[in-house]
């Protein structure tokens, strides 16, 4: 184990695979606003280098400005729970091939996919009390 890592319980486990298919939609989520249109450029503000645009005067985005902070303040908080999310979604993702059997690689997969005990159980012709 590396340092600065903490063992992860049953129930830890239980609840990450739980919020996994929310949280990769929320990094999809937040990863949709700068995503590239192509290698050089982003979806967004753009500043022009070329033509008369060229020559007017840039907004400054000083600390005084209220957007600017709202943006950075957005920005920051949105890359530090990236950053989480995809920290706990690979806690997940590197514990799969440790997951026996065909039945129970199933049910991980469908809780994955965020499916309901209920309706895994009913697709694989399982007890609706079936427990992990």
């Amino acid at each position: 184990m590396k340092q600065g890592q903490s063992k992860v319980t049953r129930e830890n486990l239980l609840q990450l695979i739980e919020d996994y298919s929310w949280m990769i939609e929320s990094i999809k989520e937040a990863r949709q606003p700068i995503a590239k249109v192509d290698n050089k450029s982003y979806i967004g503000a753009k500043i022009a280098i070329y033509g008369i645009e060229a020559t007017l005067p840039k907004a400054s985005g000083g600390k005084s400005d209220p957007v600017f902070a709202e943006v950075q303040r957005r920005v920051y908080a949105l890359n530090y729970r990236i950053k989480e999310y995809e920290q706990k979604i690979a806690v997940v993702q590197n514990r799969i091939p440790f997951v026996e059997g065909n039945r129970e690689v199933e049910v991980v997969h469908r809780l994955l996919n965020g499916d309901s005990m209920r309706a895994i159980g009913k697709h694989m012709k399982l007890s609706s009390n079936y427990n992990l």
